[in-house]
């Protein structure tokens, strides 16, 4: 039994490595708040004292007391990390899914090239393929019917699904093209069923496991993308204020990773632990998915044969 068992982790190594270390972050997301040394509170510190009696403001660097130091309110930095992910890991999740949601009609509609809808597509994707996600994003995000609208975070959530929609439903339409070519499709169609149904019985069933990887795969980009906008400033957690000298500025109201690097660019030359431990998690979140996504491509592959 132990035998078979090593032989079945040595043959899908990817595929465990891939599953611990999602666990891993789960666990860290779900029941990372409750760990006895995680500061709920996130308590504000405005100075400590030194060993001459001198009061020493934040950011502190890390140490025995705050192992990845703190942020500039004196917050402990791994207790913000720790609260942090489960906003962050839930919003890369709903952009995926809001992403895949919208893709999948359009793909199935394109492959049955309804109402020209595989033209759009191609030139949807022609004209999206040209320019850098993160522009396109920045661009959008800062329309002022966005930026000012009380419902800019649903925006700027739909904003960021649609930037690669169109990539996700042409990759989409491809396995679509490629399945009905298979024998049983055109049996479906010989028996006269509706495209609803042939969608929904002859093409989702050998789809899923592709869907599966492709929005696996598609978490770490989306992570990677918010991690580009935090460090530029823009975010889907901020309100547009006007300040006490008349300006409006976006200010910040969320703990998740990518605005920890929102000042990356003064943290560098100060208290870089700041944006280095948020670009840590952010980097292990695209590794966890990137060879998690790896690991279901090579475990589907060696049990269903048209993958």
């Amino acid at each position: 039994m132990e035998m078979r068992l090593l032989s079945w982790i040595n043959k899908h190594a990817l595929f465990c490595l891939g599953t611990f270390l999602l666990l891993l972050l789960l666990a860290i997301t779900f029941a990372g708040p409750y760990l006895p040394f995680v500061d709920r509170e996130l308590t504000t510190i405005t100075y400590i004292l030194n060993e001459d009696k001198k009061p020493v403001i934040p950011p502190y660097p890390p140490s025995e007391d705050y192992i990845f130091g703190t942020d500039k309110s004196g917050r402990d930095l791994l207790s913000l990390i720790i609260l942090g992910a489960k906003e962050t890991i839930l919003l890369v999740a709903c952009i995926t899914v809001l992403r895949y949601v919208l893709a999948i009609p359009l793909s199935f509609l394109a492959h049955k090239k309804w109402l020209g809808t595989h033209l759009l597509l191609k030139w949807l994707n022609g004209l999206l393929s040209y320019i850098p996600t993160i522009i396109i994003v920045m661009l959008l995000a800062m329309l002022p019917p966005f930026l000012l609208s009380e419902c800019r975070p649903l925006f700027l959530l739909l904003i960021i699904a649609l930037a690669e929609m169109p990539r996700a439903a042409e990759m989409i339409k491809l396995e679509f093209d490629q399945i009905s070519s298979k024998e049983y499709i055109n049996g479906g169609i010989a028996a006269g069923s509706s495209p609803y149904r042939l969608f929904r019985i002859y093409y989702l069933p050998l789809l899923y496991s592709k869907l599966l990887v492709y929005m696996v795969t598609d978490l770490g980009k989306v992570m990677f993308l918010l991690g580009q906008l935090g460090f530029i400033g823009i975010f889907i957690s901020q309100d547009f204020v006007q300040s006490m000298t008349g300006d409006w500025q976006l200010v910040n109201n969320s703990i998740s990773w990518p605005m920890m690097m929102i000042k990356a660019f003064e943290d560098i030359r100060g208290p870089i632990w700041i944006p280095f431990f948020s670009a840590f998690s952010m980097t292990y979140a695209i590794l966890t998915f990137n060879i998690f996504a790896e690991g279901l491509k090579s475990f589907f592959t060696r049990k269903v044969r048209y993958i």
